[in-house]
């Protein structure tokens, strides 16, 4: 499958406010209970399912809720399956995540689909900012969400946050919480994946005393805890299903019972949940309540994997490395610059959690760049270069890393006739990493 031409998502600035421009796509469903039916979908991301919550909704019963997104990225559509029952295929290939060429055929169930970029461009707002709350990030990605935190935090609107484990969900819940009027409020955080199913209840709503063996005295819930504030709950997903029902009853009341109480208590309570999975999936198979989905899902936030960020990767380690600091010590050192460069090309399936956790590594081992990632093994040759007292060794360092890593990367090219993606994965970077590398080695990629 071909790579993406040059981006047609990017940053631009306009009447003095940056703006996100993306073009338009344009799908045609060709075959399928929905034949003939054309819609033009606004970029940069946009859902395919036959749930309603879709921005394109397929009548197809072989079709999963939230089966696909299609994201407008540099210059071509990216397909990401979504974890549906039936698979997606481009142009013949079964894919999960994968990019397509123009005018391609997309099968999803029983329904094709066919795909064309419109050179219709749209502009979505971007922050100014690089830090919400205790969120960092310059990004586009980290900029776009900003501006829509923006919107979202000085109402009351429940906030559904999906992404991956180590984005950084709970510092996102917070953060609404301290840029909304209820920043006076209490934050509470429930973890429903922490607690036993058979206390879970008596958690979340309280209990009177006696409710139960061991309920020696009334006890408040979550719910009352954050009464005028936040409440987040966190790894919603896990909630058990003969709970849900008294969730979505407290949510569409404003009021709970303790276990044992038949008396409601009125609460005044923002809801922020969370999850890692995609709940449209969840309620598909069954694992959880449509009726609760959509009364969580009222604003929903996905927040972007760090390997789709990594130009963050600078701003966060400089955060870490200072947070490393004793009190009342100095700093200490930074990663040297290779390091850095190394570390913005890993994959990071633990994402910022996995970053800070290797940027404590390295300092804690003497900021040697092996400790933070894993480097290439040296050369089997074992010859090294002369050494030039005139060069600082910092210097020589530097010089020795890049030449090697523009064999390396130039290496890897070669074995595999220039196609970016697979160089990328025949060296276990992302493909961001391995675009960098040809600019910054002037190296050209037969195969874009």
């Amino acid at each position: 499958m071909s790579e993406p031409p040059d981006a047609s998502t990017q940053s631009v600035v306009s009447d003095g406010r940056p703006k996100l421009r993306s073009r338009k796509i344009r799908v045609e469903v060709v075959a399928g209970p929905d034949a003939g039916q054309v819609v033009e979908l606004p970029g940069p991301e946009a859902r395919v399912g036959s749930g309603k919550d879709s921005h394109l909704v397929l009548n197809d019963p072989t079709v999963s809720r939230h089966h696909l997104s299609l994201r407008v990225e540099e210059g071509g559509i990216r397909v990401l399956d979504a974890g549906s029952r039936n698979g997606s295929t481009v142009d013949g290939l079964r894919v999960r995540d994968a990019y397509a060429r123009p005018d391609s055929v997309l099968a999803l169930g029983n329904t094709t689909l066919r795909l064309r970029l419109l050179d219709d461009v749209i502009e979505l707002p971007l922050s100014t900012r690089r830090q919400f709350g205790s969120l960092l990030g310059r990004s586009v990605p980290m900029r776009a969400l900003f501006a829509v935190l923006e919107r979202v935090a000085p109402g009351d609107t429940t906030v559904l946050i999906e992404g991956e484990t180590g984005t950084g969900k709970e510092l996102v819940a917070e953060a609404i919480h301290e840029e909304s009027p209820r920043a006076t409020g209490p934050f509470i955080v429930f973890d429903c994946s922490a607690i036993s199913a058979n206390l879970i209840e008596s958690e979340l709503f309280g209990h009177l005393r006696g409710a139960f063996t061991g309920a020696v005295a009334d006890r408040e819930g979550a719910f009352e805890a954050a009464d005028g504030g936040t409440l987040f709950l966190d790894e919603v997903g896990e909630l058990p299903l003969d709970l849900q029902p008294k969730l979505l009853r407290a949510l569409e009341r404003h009021e709970v019972r303790r276990v044992g109480s038949n008396t409601p208590r009125h609460i005044d309570v923002r809801i922020v949940a969370a999850t890692n999975r995609t709940l449209a999936s969840e309620v598909e198979r069954g694992a959880f309540r449509e009726d609760l989905y959509y009364r969580l899902d009222v604003v929903r936030l996905l927040l972007p994997p760090l390997r789709e960020r990594a130009d963050d990767i600078p701003l966060l380690v400089e955060h870490f490395v200072a947070q490393h600091a004793r009190p009342g010590q100095a700093a200490p050192p930074s990663l040297p610059r290779q390091t850095v460069r190394q570390l913005q090309g890993q994959a990071w399936p633990g994402n910022v959690r996995e970053l800070r956790n290797a940027v404590s590594r390295a300092l804690s081992l003497g900021t040697r760049s092996d400790a933070a990632t894993d480097e290439p093994a040296a050369a089997e040759s074992g010859a090294l270069p002369s050494v030039d007292l005139a060069v600082p060794l910092k210097r020589a360092l530097e010089q020795l890393s890049d030449a090697f890593e523009k064999s390396y990367i130039s290496e890897a090219l070669r074995q595999t006739e220039g196609n970016v993606s697979r160089a990328a994965a025949l060296a276990q970077v992302n493909r961001k990493y391995i675009q960098r590398a040809l600019k910054r080695f002037h190296l050209r990629a037969d195969s874009e």
